[in-house]
This record gives structure tokens, sequence and C-alpha cells, in this order.
């Protein structure tokens, strides 16, 4: 809502679409990739793409996360891979982020969640997984000291540092919201 006239991106194709947010290892050849124009409005530079809500990011982005440990060498656990997005000719280039981090780190007596069950109507292969949160506190003991990483039993969350934000916000970017898993009150910038 806080982008009303922006793009929306379609699919990767040519590659099972979740497989960017559980990547097993080496799934793919590094490479370009291609993603169709869902509906054309204003560039920004972060954006999920998809079925599977894919992170599609600008060389903005991908410059200001540099000196990152999981960006940089030899912690590297973000990937970017180029795409090309069809039908429109980008101001900035794009790229698929890949984040291989997730780590178990929820804080579930300050969280409010719910998980699938056993016998869930319609994904009882989650059982034990998140299913969604109505108030999402990380464990900051428990995060390994990165600053970019998905949720382990629940890879729609992608859960970055202040560092990360900071850098985010000095550069300007555009398409992205934050809101506070420390516990206290929510603020989305």
């Amino acid at each position: 809502m806080e982008f009303p006239e922006k793009w929306f991106l379609g699919d990767i194709r040519y590659v099972d679409n979740w497989l960017f947010r559980d990547p097993p290892v080496e799934f793919m050849e590094p490479g370009n990739f291609t993603l169709d124009l869902k509906f054309d409005g204003k560039e920004v530079d972060y954006t999920l793409a998809g079925y599977a809500s894919v992170p599609v990011v600008s060389s903005r982005i991908k410059e200001a996360l540099k000196g990152i440990d999981e960006v940089d060498e030899p912690y590297q656990n973000i990937v970017f891979e180029s795409v090309n997005i069809e039908g429109k000719n980008t101001e900035q280039k794009y790229f698929v982020m890949i984040i291989e981090s997730q780590m178990d780190c929820v804080d579930e007596e300050r969280s409010s969640f719910e998980k699938y069950t056993i016998d869930d109507p319609v994904r009882p292969d989650k059982a034990g997984q998140y299913s969604g949160f109505y108030n999402l506190v990380i464990d900051p003991t428990r995060t390994g000291g990165k600053h970019v990483f998905r949720i382990e039993k629940h890879l729609g969350s992608i859960i970055v540092s202040e560092e990360v934000k900071r850098r985010l916000e000095s550069v300007g970017i555009t398409g992205a919201t934050f809101e506070s898993v420390n516990g206290d009150a929510k603020t989305v910038c």
C-alpha cells in the first residue's frame, strides 16, 4: 500500500521458484534469469516476485550490502544472480537475492504465532512449522551474528539486522518495509 504505483513482477522462468526460498546445495548454475512483468509501474529497489515471493533487488541494494559477512567471501550466504525483466527497460540492474542462511531463533514465549498441525486440512506436510505470526520476536542470542537470514520453519520471513536496515535507508531504497522483531512496539519504515 505504501507504493501504489509500483510494478508487479511475475515468476522466474524455467525454474521452480520455491527453490529460491530453500535452495539445495548448488541447485543451479550461476547465470542470468528472466522473469515476467505482470503489471508495469514504477521500479522499486526491493520486490517480491511471483508465486514464491522471490526477493528481486536493485544494484543499489547489492552495493549497500557490500562488506556484510553474508555477502562477502569467505562467509557468503547470500548470492545475487542477474535477472532480466521481460518487457521493461530498467533504470538499474536487478538481481535475484538468494538467502541461504536459516536460523532457528524465534522467541516463542514473546511471539504470537500459529503452527501447522498434523491434522491440518491444507498442509499436514508442514506440521510443526509456523503458519503465520501475529507478532514475531527473535532471540538475538540465537542468530549467530548474521545480518540477513530466513526464519527456519517459516522461510517467508526475511530478517535483517539494524546495520542492514541503516545501510538500506541511508541510500534511500524503495519498496521495502521494516518491522521490529525485538519485542518492542512495531515500527514500519
